[in-house]
This record gives C-alpha cells, structure tokens and sequence, in this order.
C-alpha cells in the first residue's frame, strides 16, 4: 500500500533530523521516518563510529592499546 509519504518533502526533511538525533523523536515517529539505529548502520547506510572505532589488546602488557577503525583496513578498500 502507498502511502505517498516518500513524495512529501516534509517527509524527508523531519527523517532527516530524526537520523541526526533520534533522541528528539518518540519510538512512534522514528517507525514512521524509518530510522531504527540497529546494528552498525543509522539508518542511511551511513556506519556509525561507536561500532567501528575499537581499542586494540596489545600483546605486551607495557604498549599501549591504539584506537582501530575498521574502516581502514585493506579488506574494506581504505
């Protein structure tokens, strides 16, 4: 069923502010922008830094851990 929210630039425009902060936005309107923030992704495909940015485990005790980004990596193309 269509609902031809998807043609509505009001639409778009308040989905947009509810993939910048969906803390402003009941569980209610974040169904009916589409934004879940589930998993690594916001909701535009974009992957969010929380869960890409690691810490490393040093093998020994006295380096210290250095902040990874996955993203980086030559299997991901950076």
């Amino acid at each position: 069923m269509n609902s031809g929210k998807y043609l509505t630039k009001t639409w778009e425009e308040q989905r947009m502010l509810c993939v910048d902060n969906k803390d402003n936005f009941t569980p209610g309107q974040q169904a009916y922008y589409e934004v879940h923030g589930t998993g690594v992704y916001d909701g535009l495909g974009r992957q969010l830094d929380a869960n890409l940015i690691l810490e490393n485990q040093p093998v020994d005790p006295l380096t210290a851990p250095v902040l990874v980004d996955h993203r980086d990596t030559n299997e991901v193309g950076g």
